[in-house]
C-alpha cells in the first residue's frame, strides 16, 4: 500500500512539474516557437518573434500597388499603351478612356461639346 501511495505521489509531482514548465514557457512563447527559433536569451527571442510577425516594407508596397497596376504594366521595358487618352487596359480599342458625355449646361457653356 505504501508503494502505491509513493507511485501516486511521484505521478502527481511529475504532473505538477510539467504544468509549471508549461506555464513558464507559455509566458515567453518558448513552447510555441522554441523548436523553430534558436534561443540565446529571452530578449533576443522576443525580437525574433516580432521580426517574423512583421511584414517588410517592400511586401506592403507591392500589396498596395498591386490593386492598381496590371501584370502587363509590371513587365520590364513595356509601355502599356502609348496612345494619348486611351485606357491602359483597352489600348487596342480606339475609343477614349473617359469620354465627355455631359450635355450643354450653363456651367460648361457648351464649350466642351464634341
Amino acid at each position: 500500500m505504501a508503494s502505491r501511495a509513493g507511485l501516486v505521489f511521484l505521478f502527481l509531482l511529475a504532473v505538477a512539474s510539467a504544468m509549471a514548465m508549461m506555464a513558464q514557457s507559455s509566458s515567453t512563447n518558448d513552447l510555441l516557437y522554441g523548436a523553430f527559433i534558436p534561443q540565446h536569451s529571452h530578449e533576443s527571442m522576443d525580437l525574433d518573434v516580432d521580426e517574423l510577425m512583421m511584414e517588410s516594407e517592400t511586401s506592403r508596397r507591392q500589396l498596395y500597388y498591386s490593386r492598381y497596376i496590371s501584370y502587363a504594366a509590371l513587365r520590364k521595358n513595356n509601355i502599356p499603351c502609348n496612345r494619348r487618352g486611351n485606357s491602359y487596359y483597352n489600348c487596342r480599342n480606339r475609343q477614349k478612356a473617359n469620354p465627355y458625355r455631359r450635355g450643354c449646361t450653363k456651367a460648361t457653356r457648351c464649350a466642351r461639346a464634341y
